[in-house]
């Protein structure tokens, strides 16, 4: 079985066996389990209030894993939501756990190259990356395809991991930079208006139901020989949250 795939199938294992005991937080169908940083989704309650949500709108979500902040979205907001991923596997991955959770009316996934997305311009009316940019070694190009695809006045939604200062940090697969150069490239993408706020003090993650069903993954990832890449960057997202030696950002900005 492949890396995703077993991931998926270990995520939808963990969260119906919690389930069956109590409710999940609404809008955490899968505990965010498939959340690699485990920073608190309840993050994303802030980051959607800065911006104009109604039923119609159509959110493009920029790297979108697994799928945990576009179920979110959808879930919360009863927004209309397009996942980018990486390759076929996980969108094919991200797709069936949402179909699970009963939301394929409003979520699809598309297998996308973040620098040339297969959307006509001004397609959405917001644009969000949830801890998705350091994923791109090169983040201006995917910025420019979103500035292409938000119509004007759209909204873009970040939540990143930033360095703490100008120093580099080790996480496998991630290119993390400051938060001055995440604001810098918004700027020069031709995003307007950009705030920026920090939420490291609020980021840890509160519900204990989650944090108990994260443990139990951890150890299952731990014991999985075919799992350990995800383990690796797992340990050392979280080695970097514990450390300070990332922090975790906010950004928004607008299309003129």
């Amino acid at each position: 079985m492949r890396t995703v795939t077993r991931l998926g199938a270990l995520v939808e294992e963990l969260a119906r066996a919690h389930r069956a005991t109590s409710p999940p937080p609404r809008g955490l169908p899968y505990l965010a389990l498939e959340h690699a940083s485990g920073t608190g989704l309840h993050l994303l309650e802030e980051l959607a209030a800065r911006g104009i949500f109604r039923k119609y709108e159509l959110v493009l979500e920029l790297g979108a894993g697994l799928g945990a902040a576009s179920r979110w979205l959808a879930t919360r907001l009863g927004c209309e939501v397009v996942g980018t991923a990486t390759d076929g596997e996980e969108a094919v991955v991200a797709a069936e756990l949402t179909r699970r959770a009963g939301l394929v009316s409003q979520i699809r996934f598309v297998p996308a190259a973040a620098d040339a997305l297969p959307f006509r311009a001004g397609r959405f009316t917001h644009v969000w990356a949830v801890e998705s940019l350091a994923r791109f070694a090169d983040a201006d190009r995917p910025l420019a395809e979103a500035f292409r695809v938000v119509r004007r006045g759209g909204t873009f939604a970040m939540q990143e991991l930033v360095t703490a200062d100008c120093g580099s940090v080790a996480i496998p697969g991630w290119h993390v930079a400051s938060a001055r150069e995440r604001s810098d490239a918004l700027a020069r993408a031709g995003f307007v208006d950009v705030e920026m706020r920090d939420r490291t003090a609020d980021a840890a993650e509160r519900s204990a139901q989650v944090l108990a069903a994260r443990a139990q993954l951890t150890r299952r990832i731990a014991a999985d020989a075919t799992l350990a890449s995800i383990g690796a960057e797992r340990d050392a997202l979280g080695g970097a949250l514990a450390s300070g030696a990332v922090r975790v950002v906010q950004l928004l900005a607008h299309r003129p």
